[in-house]
């Protein structure tokens, strides 16, 4: 991956953070229109086991996402919003901004029920390629949710959407997602230097910068589900 790529990734990032932050009236209006192409753009439901599946969110779950992040205080390692918690309103943009029709990412939930306990996000690149991402809810974490809708995912999207390869950005210090991507099967690639934002800055050029390491999946290589 060179840097125009990841150049072109933080584009198309700071584009959907500037489509969140403008939301008006209007684009609320916007977003009934959309519930039914959000809805059945994407074909998924599978059952990954202990009372879980992971499906696509659409627009009528924002009410579930604005729950799941009631507790989080982190801040979003993938732009300038915070984590959480979400309001309804920010749930709605939210969920409109991972309309696959939009650009071809979307969010996978994962549910028990009707509690939404994390979600996976993958996003094509433009190599072919997809990048995944994944978030639980802080009162679930550590207990092996997110290597089980990891595996789950990335073996759909190999072979439904016939995707080669499936990639991570980890940073280096990030021991529980380093231990999900090696419970979902993934692989080291390489320590890219300066390579992911910590977007302390809205402005990119006047941001800083750290290490990421790249972890990926290929082809239908075998996932053995996590226990």
């Amino acid at each position: 991956m060179e840097r125009s790529s990841n150049e072109e990734r933080l584009s198309l990032k700071n584009a959907h953070a500037a489509v969140l932050a403008n939301v008006t009236s209007q684009h609320e209006l916007l977003a009934a229109a959309a519930i039914e192409s959000l809805d059945d753009s994407v074909e998924l439901d599978l059952d990954i086991g202990s009372g879980m599946h992971v499906r696509a969110l659409a627009i009528k779950d924002a009410a579930m996402l604005v729950d799941a992040t009631s507790r989080e205080s982190a801040a979003a390692l993938w732009g300038p919003r915070p984590a959480g918690p979400y309001s309804l309103h920010d749930a709605q943009a939210a969920l409109l901004a991972w309309d696959p029709a939009a650009g071809g990412q979307f969010s996978v939930g994962i549910l028990r029920g009707q509690q939404l306990l994390g979600a996976v996000g993958l996003m094509p690149d433009h190599s072919g390629s997809s990048e995944l991402a994944y978030w639980i809810r802080p009162e679930q974490r550590g207990r092996g949710i997110a290597s089980r809708a990891v595996s789950a995912t990335t073996l759909w999207a190999h072979r439904s959407l016939a995707v080669p390869r499936i990639w991570l950005e980890i940073h280096p210090g990030n021991g529980p997602s380093l231990r999900v991507a090696q419970r979902a099967g993934y692989h080291f690639e390489q320590r890219l230097s300066q390579h992911c934002r910590d977007w302390v800055h809205e402005d990119a050029d006047h941001d800083s910068w750290h290490d990421c390491l790249i972890w990926a999946h290929v082809g239908d290589r075998a996932i053995e589900r996590p226990h």
